[in-house]
């Protein structure tokens, strides 16, 4: 599984565009089989800097499909709204482990000199 880590503010006054960004998105994840697994308001922040008012979660079932949906045409008519409505944002692609011994793995072997 792929996720798409959405961090960020709305910019005042912008509300209103980025509520119909939401709308409009909806229907263009479904068709690439993408799920919203989080989306809300940041409540605490227990370490770092972040300080991004929005946080959202977006499951897609592979990277292809991450990039289909990024080159969809009724994706960049909508984009707009999202861009010029928001502010901070950092959007960041990360593909998920299985297990945490598999994480450990990866690591011990980049630190053995072995690039996976």
């Amino acid at each position: 599984m792929i996720v798409v880590l959405n961090l960020f503010d709305i910019i005042r006054g912008k509300e209103a565009d980025y509520a119909e960004y939401l709308r409009r998105i909806q229907p263009i994840l479904d068709r690439y089989g993408a799920r919203v697994l989080l989306y809300g308001l940041t409540r605490m922040i227990y370490k770092g800097a972040c300080s991004q008012q929005y946080c959202g979660l977006i499951g897609y079932k592979s990277l292809a499909d991450l990039r289909k949906l990024s080159h969809d045409p009724q994706f960049s008519e909508i984009l707009p709204l999202r861009d010029n409505s928001t502010a901070n944002y950092v959007l960041t692609v990360i593909e998920g482990f299985e297990t945490m011994n598999d994480a450990a793995d990866f690591l011990e072997s980049l630190a053995n000199g072995r690039n996976e």
